[in-house]
């Protein structure tokens, strides 16, 4: 029973109900301003609604504690900043992971040669991800997002820019890295909802 507004007040979802299984990849579809981007921050805790409750294994978003939230679950929204840095810094950020598994994140959005090309870990990138491509810096902050190994994964448009096989490709990688996460994308290309295993759509 879902009810969500926009900043301004009015309604943008209207008694929406489904649920989001371990395994099951959903893709969130419908027209520009029909509120996906605005559900997605309200599945992560992050925007209050107006009527229902949003319910994580269990127990209401807003009743856990927010470093256990955040262990559980990771939003990526369609703009994610990347600082400064190093590759290998950029990745850090999703907090210790063993040594083999930035590379391996980077392979599962196709990243890895691009990466390997430009000098490994240790190749420098500028604010907000000069140096790489928008759909490569897009990309680097997935891999991130992968990194953190979330039990659900809340993806907002995340192979914008990309070539179809290459969108097709990322998001197998995706499924691969996290075989038992519940994923829900906001979709917007047949790739995305190609990809899914049911699909939730918004008017």
């Amino acid at each position: 029973g879902l009810c969500l507004r926009r900043a301004g007040g009015g309604l943008l979802v209207n008694g929406l109900s489904f649920d989001l299984r371990p395994g099951q990849t959903v893709a969130l579809t419908g027209p520009s301003g029909s509120g996906k981007s605005t559900l997605l921050l309200a599945l992560a805790g992050l925007h209050r609604p107006a009527a229902g409750q949003v319910l994580l294994g269990g127990h209401a978003i807003d009743a856990w504690p927010e470093d256990a939230l955040r262990g559980m679950l990771t939003l990526l929204p369609q703009r994610s900043a990347l600082m400064a840095g190093t590759v290998a810094e950029a990745l850090a950020l999703a907090g210790p992971a063993p040594e083999a598994d930035p590379w391996a994140a980077l392979r599962a959005v196709q990243l890895d040669e691009v990466i390997a090309a430009k000098g490994g870990l240790a190749a420098r990138i500028g604010p907000r991800g000069a140096g790489l491509s928008g759909g490569e810096g897009r990309r680097l902050a997935l891999a991130r997002a992968l990194l953190r190994r979330p039990r659900v994964l809340l993806l907002d448009e995340p192979t914008e820019g990309l070539d179809d096989p290459t969108a097709r490709a990322v998001l197998a990688g995706i499924r691969h890295f996290l075989p038992n996460a519940a994923i829900m994308i906001a979709a917007h290309r047949p790739a995305e909802t190609d990809f899914a295993d049911r699909i939730v759509a918004l008017t």
